[in-house]
């Protein structure tokens, strides 16, 4: 077996992404990622929140422990301590999906299990015990479901989960409790914002217990025209029935988006392309950036990139400009500043690689 238990370091190259990133999945145009989360306690301990600094680390060893037999199937896997990484290996990692907020910050016995493309990724105390994740490009909601139900097959032969003949796996959050599982896709729904109908479709949508929410925002029209599927409910319901749900809603405003993107190139395309070409050049010679102005003028890059548009132009870069546009908090002048000098930063760089 692998001797994995030793790597502690997560390098947060700028240039090195994530898989979801790539914009290489089934239908990545619209679906810009999938991602199945799991959470997980151990039965004999108390929740992260209610631990002593003992318990937390006794978790984490055993939780690491049973990761190694992962390794068998999932090459590269690496245990990190987060205690051990630099704010700018956390920036990244949170930036990318990888890990939360919560996650990075100060606490004893906080691990990350990770592998290479951040494809598969563990927290360990967090607010669960186990917060497993995977997560990738396109629309793989069936994909990504398989895997980690795979891996917490192999983990709950190792580890004796928290778990309730009444209630289903137990869960610091009563809205995880039961299956413990949260399926989402992320998906850019320009066409629809662009056409009208798109408030519509996404009320048609929400009759399967699923919840369709604006990423950047809760505007009846979010900044990026970015939306979250993903389900609400996690009690009461079979983890098959849930991805089924989730991924038929996907699939229907995936259909809505893809005859809106269709309609726009019969009766919009010189104007699509004009507003592409114009948010380019801002973005590569912008001196200052508001977040909500950046995601914009990235929606509007994308959206003709999707389109075939912009040939020279990939999804990925428009998917690595979305990553970085996170990475500065705040809206005020400095933060602007930085945001505008890190597009301009990936828009050059990603562009010289075309």
């Amino acid at each position: 077996m692998p001797r994995w238990e030793d790597s502690a370091v997560v390098k947060p190259d700028s240039r090195l992404v994530p898989e979801w990133v790539s914009g290489k999945g089934t239908d990545a145009d619209v679906v810009i990622s999938t991602r199945t989360r799991l959470a997980r306690n151990l039965a004999a301990y108390p929740f992260p929140w209610r631990a002593s600094e003992e318990v937390l680390n006794v978790v984490a060893r055993k939780v690491r422990a049973a990761c190694a037999e992962l390794t068998t199937h999932i090459p590269g896997l690496k245990a990190c301590a987060v205690e051990k990484l630099t704010l700018v290996q956390k920036s990244f990692l949170v930036d990318a999906h990888l890990a939360s907020a919560e996650q990075v910050s100060p606490g004893v016995g906080k691990l990350l299990v990770l592998e290479p493309s951040g494809v598969f990724s563990i927290m360990v105390n967090e607010e669960d015990h186990i917060r497993l994740q995977v997560i990738r490009s396109g629309l793989r909601l069936r994909e990504t479901w398989e895997m980690a139900d795979w891996a917490d097959d192999i983990l709950s032969s190792r580890l004796d989960f928290a778990f309730s003949p009444q209630f289903g796996y137990l869960t610091a959050h009563v809205s995880n409790t039961g299956t413990g599982l949260r399926i989402s896709a992320l998906m850019h729904l320009a066409g629809l914002a662009k056409t009208g109908g798109l408030s519509r479709h996404l009320h048609a949508a929400t009759g399967l217990a699923v919840a369709v929410r604006g990423v950047f925002g809760e505007a009846s029209r979010p900044a990026g025209d970015m939306y979250q599927v993903s389900n609400e409910i996690t009690l009461g319901i079979p983890e098959t029935e849930i991805v089924e749900r989730v991924r038929s809603v996907t699939e229907y405003l995936l259909c809505r988006e893809r005859d809106a993107r269709n309609r726009l190139l019969e009766s919009n395309r010189s104007r699509v392309l004009r507003e592409a070409e114009a948010a380019l050049k801002c973005l590569s010679s912008a001196m200052s950036l508001g977040s909500g102005e950046a995601l914009e003028l990235i929606s509007r890059l994308r959206l003709a990139c999707s389109l075939g548009l912009m040939p020279n132009c990939p999804l990925a870069l428009t998917n690595e400009l979305l990553l970085a546009v996170q990475t500065v908090a705040g809206d005020d002048a400095v933060a602007k500043i930085e945001r505008a000098r890190i597009m301009r930063e990936r828009v050059k760089y990603g562009t010289s690689q075309m």
